[in-house]
Parts: structure tokens; C-alpha cells; sequence
């Protein structure tokens, strides 16, 4: 009798499993609309880093080998080149605008604490026993202090 109750509970479980695996998938299958991301002109992507004021300048991300001497250099947004660099030959641009990030304007990562006072401070001045310099060893300056 228990065997049959514990084989009842497994067939059970089993369809349980089997009906929520299914009814997942079938959501999952379904294919949602898909957004169709707005792709911004180059000058409105500039226009739009430079008014975010997070940014100092900006950099191009090449797709092309007219744009591929421009990528990794910097450009302020008063010089920045435009684009479609002249020579391009493709259809639809794909090369774009990246933000360098200003990071003057972050949060100040200091401590507060000044360790200057505790490093410099901590006893005798250490000059004074020894000339600082090797010129000074085998000088008569050197012993002025005696």
C-alpha cells in the first residue's frame, strides 16, 4: 500500500513539474514586442553628452576604416570631428560618440585627515644631525652646527 501511495505522489509530482515547465516556456516562447532602439545622429549624441555635464570630451568608438585613425583620441566637445568622417563607405554610419568621464566632479575621496602632520612631526628635526647632501660630507659647512 505505501508502495503504491509513494508511487502515486512521484507521478503526481512529475506532472506538476512537467505542466510548470511547459507553462514556462510557453511565456517565454511567446515573442514579446520588441522596442526598436532610437539611434540618435552624431551631432545630436554629442549635443546630448556635452548638455549632460557629466562628461568632459569625448572619444569615438570606430565601425569603419575611415573613422579607425580617429579611435582612442581624445576630442573636446568644441573639436570634436563630425560624423560621418569623409571616405566613409558605408550606408549607415555605425560609429559613435563616447563620453570621457569628468572625474573632477565626482565625490572627493579624501579622508579629511591630514597625514602630513603626523609622518613630519614626530620628533626631532631630522636634518639637523646630518649634512643632507653627499657634496656637504667633507665640507667645513657641514660641521657649522657643532
Amino acid at each position: 500500500m505505501s508502495y503504491t501511495l509513494f508511487a502515486l505522489g512521484g507521478v503526481l509530482l512529475a506532472l506538476l513539474g512537467l505542466f510548470l515547465f511547459l507553462r514556462r516556456r510557453r511565456t517565454h516562447s511567446v515573442p514579446a514586442e520588441r522596442e526598436i532602439p532610437v539611434l540618435l545622429t552624431p551631432s545630436a549624441q554629442l549635443y546630448k553628452l556635452q548638455k549632460t555635464e557629466k562628461f568632459r570630451g569625448v572619444s569615438i568608438e570606430s565601425h569603419c576604416r575611415a573613422s579607425s585613425k580617429l579611435a582612442g583620441q581624445e576630442f573636446a566637445f568644441e573639436s570634436a570631428p563630425a560624423l560621418p568622417v569623409g571616405g566613409c563607405e558605408s550606408a549607415n554610419c555605425e560609429c559613435r560618440f563616447i563620453g570621457l568621464p569628468d572625474r573632477r566632479r565626482t565625490i572627493d575621496r579624501r579622508s579629511g585627515q591630514d597625514r602630513r602632520r603626523s609622518l613630519r612631526m614626530e620628533g626631532d628635526e631630522r636634518r639637523a644631525e646630518r649634512p643632507r647632501r653627499a657634496k656637504d660630507l667633507n665640507s667645513w659647512t657641514a660641521y657649522r652646527h657643532l
